[in-house]
């Protein structure tokens, strides 16, 4: 992913002192935030009054900058902050200056009330640039907004049958379709199962073949049929066609009960090239991946749900019919793609250990929504494990500092989804941050 571009101001008043600093404050802002890989986009003056205001609202939208830091380096009237709030519209952190006679903390708690009931989200920080503390929050809020710009303009395909009837809404789709895509941003495009079958069909053999070849180091010990393993890489490749020709960021496909095992093979395939394809329909899910797949510059996620909890061994085991990537897995020695249904296959992987992960599960409705986000770590799984999970995906889940029960217990109060996404790493600033500037409500576990 390319750097989060954030715009920097200097906000000064004329009957206020510390504006002769100005220069001296946004010169270090800059470099300090260039240097922790920040593309950064300097106001083209000081603001002084609501002209200068406009004309760096207007250089920040031609350079399409994702966030702002605004720095009061004078105490100054809230009608100079509103109007960057509302003309930008972009995630914002104010930045206070550490010295008294500004009162620029108090400026911007002044202002932090007055966006407090419209509900605005926002960040500050106190200090000067040499901060490592202070830098690396306005990074966190710089990727942030670059993240949420790419949500927002994301195109999430949702493939499958879906209701032809209505009561009181739309024609083929559902309200509910219509709320996320309206309160998150992504757009939400509907595809036929039978487009991508029909398209599966028209490719020879062998092509087919030649694909399949390409992929042996994703699929791991074949268990399925040389017929249904031609047939699976048919299917990842008009999928993957799909998601070329129309720009999809993301794929929901539609799988139990009526196409169990068509699109988990393909599923797995593409992670390890970064392409999300969630099974099951879910569109909340494929978004949350998309989201930590972001904040960590690529790689992929695991997506399961909790099959049993051992408060003693202090673990969740998270199972899913096999759609995760091959290389969450130790080794590919230890992956197997397994029959299902008819012509169908899914992949077993069992998860390797990893010392930091981020979980996280979303929930909600009517443009309300919530999502966990949580921390851990996942344990070793034997072979017997494996087996005993039902040779699809396996993973041993250890939440930092909660019992498995207490976990579970939480979640199920909060009313959270069965699925969880697993991602390596620790995300669980940003995706905060995410939530936070989108209006999601954070279900943190306690």
């Amino acid at each position: 992913m390319n750097k989060a571009k954030m715009g920097l101001v200097g906000l000064c008043s004329p009957v206020e002192s510390g504006g002769q600093r100005y220069d001296e404050l946004i010169n270090s802002a800059a470099n300090a935030m260039t240097d922790a890989g920040i593309d950064v986009v300097v106001a083209n003056r000081s603001v002084w009054n609501s002209t200068d205001a406009l004309n760096v609202c207007d250089q920040f939208k031609a350079a399409g900058i994702e966030s702002v830091a605004i720095m009061d380096v004078t105490w100054v009237t809230d009608s100079l902050k509103y109007l960057f709030i509302h003309e930008l519209k972009v995630p914002v952190v104010f930045w206070a200056v550490p010295y008294p006679e500004t009162f620029s903390i108090g400026c911007v708690q002044n202002f932090g009330s007055a966006l407090k009931n419209p509900g605005i989200h926002f960040e500050y920080v106190y200090g000067l640039a040499d901060d490592e503390a202070l830098i690396r929050k306005i990074k966190n809020v710089a990727r942030a907004g670059q993240i949420i710009d790419k949500v927002k303009s994301m195109r999430l395909a949702l493939v499958g049958p879906r209701q032809t009837w209505r009561v009181a809404g739309p024609q083929d789709m559902s309200i509910e379709e219509w709320e996320f895509s309206t309160t998150l941003g992504p757009t939400i495009i509907h595809f036929e199962m039978e487009e991508i079958t029909d398209a599966a069909e028209k490719i020879c053999d062998a092509e087919a073949k030649k694909t399949l070849e390409e992929l042996k180091d994703r699929t791991g010990t074949v268990k399925c049929s040389d017929a249904c393993m031609l047939w699976m890489a048919k299917v990842y490749m008009a999928t993957k066609a799909m998601i070329q020709d129309t720009g999809l960021n993301a794929i929901a496909a539609e799988c139990y009960p009526n196409y169990g095992g068509l699109m988990n093979q393909t599923a797995s395939w593409l992670a390890d090239e970064d392409i999300i394809v969630d099974t099951e329909g879910d569109i909340a899910h494929a978004v949350i991946q998309y989201i930590l797949n972001l904040a960590s510059d690529g790689g992929t996620c695991a997506l399961g749900e909790i099959g049993a909890f051992d408060d003693e061994a202090d673990y969740m085991t998270i199972c899913h019919e096999g759609s995760s990537a091959a290389s969450l897995a130790d080794s590919i020695d230890k992956v197997v793609t397994n029959p299902s249904g008819e012509m169908g296959a899914f992949i077993g992987v069992p998860l390797k250990a990893m010392d930091k992960v981020t979980f996280c599960d979303m929930q909600g409705s009517a443009g309300n929504y919530q999502v966990l986000i949580a921390e851990g770590e996942t344990l070793p799984v034997s072979h017997e494990e494996w087996v005993d999970g039902g040779e699809k995906l396996v993973l041993k889940l250890r939440a930092d500092g909660q019992k498995p029960s207490r976990v579970i217990d939480q979640m199920i109060k909060a009313g959270l989804h069965h699925h969880v996404v697993i991602k390596e790493g620790n995300y669980t600033d940003i995706v905060k941050l995410v939530c936070d500037y989108m209006g999601i409500k954070k279900v943190i576990l306690k």
